[in-house]
């Protein structure tokens, strides 16, 4: 009887699971910051108007760059931050924050 259940239980565990869903490659792009929609989110409590912040995300995701434009817009009742870099490879770059949080905190 012990033969049969161990058995059993070494069958059980030799099935194979389903085979992972394929997801496309576009799928797999982090778009972070790419757009309004997908804007990086300053924190309520950044320092310096959340410049600190943004510098620090851009230099980690990017390595060294250079701003080359800022400005503030406004959509759907949030605010966002729209940074214009050039990396040193001369691509350039736009990239969103949103700083809804920390310009209601006074930032």
């Amino acid at each position: 009887m012990k033969r049969l259940l161990a058995a059993a239980l070494l069958i059980a565990g030799c099935k194979s699971a389903p085979p992972p869903k394929e997801v496309s490659a576009s799928a797999l792009v982090d778009r972070l910051g790419d757009f309004m929609e997908t804007a990086v989110a300053v924190p309520a409590d950044a320092p310096n108007g959340g410049l600190d912040f943004e510098n620090d995300w851009l230099l980690a995701r990017f390595g060294k760059f250079r701003r080359y434009f800022g400005g503030v817009g406004v959509q759907n009742g949030r605010r966002y931050d729209v940074v214009k870099i050039e990396l040193p490879n001369g691509e350039k770059k736009t990239v969103f924050f949103d700083i809804t949080e920390n310009w209601n905190r006074g930032g």
